[in-house]
Parts: C-alpha cells; sequence; structure tokens
C-alpha cells in the first residue's frame, strides 16, 4: 500500500473555483518517502485575492502553467487511484471536491485527520493543522524533512502544508492504528461533545434533552458537513422521549407548552393555527397539551 499524503491551494472556496496547486507526498507504510510532486497550474478563473492572501500564489507564478489535469502531479495521482492505496487529507471535503471538479473520483481508502481529531480527540480543540503543529510539536520535526527533500516551502501553501500533515498522521499513528482510522472514515461519526459555540464541550445528548431549540436551530441555518448533521439528527431522534419542549421564538421563547397553558392557553391555538415556524415536533407537544 502506498500512502498519498495530499493538499491542494485554489482560486477561492467558491462553487466554480478550482486547484491552482497541486502537492503530495508518495510514502510507504513505513513513512519512507518515495515520490514528491508539486505543480503549480492555471485554473480556469482568476484567483481571488482572498486567497492570495492565505497562500500567498499570485497571478504571476502560475503565468504559462499547464491546466491542472495537464500537470505531472495530476496525471501520476490518477494512477495512484486504485483500491489498494490510502489517501491522507485533513479537509477531504474540500479537496476531494476541487479534484471532483478535474474528473477525479477517490478510489483509494481515506483518513480524514480533522474527522480522526474531532472523533478521538473532542475535547483536544482546536482540531486545524496549523493549530496542531504546535500543540503537538510538529514543528521540531519539519527542518531534518525539508533538508533532505532539498525543498522550499512557504507558510500555508500546498507543499508547506502536506510536511505539516505527514507529520501529523505519523503521530495519530502512534495511539490508532491505521485500520480503525481508515473505518472510521469510511461512514458519518456521530460526535459526543459539541466543538463550538455556546454549547462547545457539552455533550450533545445533554443539549438535545435540556436546550433542544438550539440544535434545532443549527439544523436549520447552520452550513453543517455531513458529521455534524448526522451527529443533530442521531441524538435529537435518541432524546425523543425524554426532552423537554420548548416553545423556541415569540413572547413565551423558552417556556413548555404545558406552562404557557397555564396562563394563556389561547396563545398555543394561535401558535397552531398561525407560527409558520413551527416545527412538528413542538407543534404535537402543544397538541397533546390542548387535549390532555
Amino acid at each position: 500500500m502506498k500512502i498519498i499524503v495530499l493538499d491542494t491551494e485554489t482560486t477561492g472556496a467558491g462553487e466554480a473555483d478550482c486547484i491552482c496547486q497541486l502537492s503530495y507526498l508518495v510514502c510507504d507504510e513505513k513513512g519512507e518517502i518515495l515520490e514528491l510532486r508539486n505543480d503549480l497550474c492555471t485554473p480556469a478563473l482568476p484567483i481571488s485575492f482572498e486567497a492570495m492572501a492565505v497562500h500567498h500564489i499570485t497571478p504571476e507564478m502560475i503565468e504559462g502553467t499547464p491546466t491542472c489535469i495537464e500537470t505531472t502531479a495530476f496525471k501520476r495521482l490518477v494512477e495512484l487511484n486504485t483500491p489498494d492505496n490510502l489517501m491522507v487529507i485533513q479537509n477531504a471535503e474540500f479537496d476531494l471536491g476541487m479534484l471532483a471538479k478535474e474528473g477525479m473520483g477517490l478510489e483509494m481508502k481515506l483518513i480524514v485527520t480533522f474527522r480522526v481529531l474531532r472523533a478521538l480527540h473532542p475535547l483536544d480543540t482546536p482540531h486545524g493543522l496549523q493549530f496542531k503543529r504546535y500543540q503537538w510539536g510538529l514543528y521540531k520535526q519539519e527542518q531534518p524533512l525539508i533538508d533532505k527533500l532539498e525543498i522550499v516551502i512557504n507558510a500555508h501553501d500546498a507543499l508547506g502544508d502536506v510536511i505539516v500533515l505527514k507529520h501529523l498522521y505519523e503521530k495519530l499513528t502512534e495511539s490508532h492504528t491505521v485500520e480503525s482510522m481508515i473505518e472510521l472514515c469510511s461512514k458519518p461519526i456521530i460526535l459526543e461533545y459539541i466543538p463550538f459555540g455556546k454549547h462547545k464541550g457539552k455533550r450533545f445528548e445533554e443539549v438535545a434533552i435540556e436546550a433542544r431549540n438550539d440544535l434545532k436551530y443549527m439544523l436549520e441555518n447552520f452550513d453543517l458537513d455531513g458529521d455534524l448533521r448526522a451527529t443533530l439528527l442521531h441524538h435529537m431522534e435518541a432524546t425523543k422521549a425524554t426532552a423537554v419542549i420548548t416553545i423556541g421564538f415569540g413572547k413565551y421563547r423558552g417556556k413548555t407548552p404545558a406552562e404557557v397553558a397555564q396562563s394563556d392557553p389561547a396563545y398555543l391555538t394561535w401558535l397552531l393555527n398561525n407560527a409558520e415556524r413551527l416545527d412538528a415536533e413542538t407543534r404535537e407537544a402543544i397538541t397533546n397539551v390542548l387535549n390532555a
């Protein structure tokens, strides 16, 4: 099995944006580097200034370069793209989405380090690549590898991030098997702890019972990744029988239907007939109270 540790830089993060740098290391199972690929390429649209501010790739640097699919790096990646090999990425949803725009769907096994960190090190936040670089002292390992490869790297470009990612992956293998991480990343991960916001560090199950409307708001308004959406839906369903259902808006926000019924039952009737924002679960709770 060959291990491909990969990162891209792009023209931006929008639907139409695409790759302007493709970098990866090809390693054996012992971590020895077999190949290094690092190509700039000419994208189909200009690099945004926001993207330049992150990766510092300018139009002058890509002038005269081939398109992504014409690069040696992309052509070799297509050759490596078999079920026998393993791809390691920090943010698969983004990078694989960019590769898909170039016509490459992943056939390799996959480890997504961000997902592994969030699932197996949930309270050790943040889970960003550069944060882990310093928190776990990975930067101390970089210079010998840079000297060995005889390369120059720049902060936040794809090649620099690949070097960090290799060391992060190897750090994770000290406490987690490759097989277990592949299995973990093969399906949606049900997370235990909330990783951000006012409930950060609390268990999803606890919030689904005691502050259910906050999770409903996240589902309706946040751009959630697959793991977070699956997690919210799982815990909402698992706690359905024990959750405290409260009104999520208006003058009785935070009150249960039973509490409102004691002083203003007509308001509950009004909600049933007029409130478009009323979710099915709250509607059922109100109906049960009024029919009791």
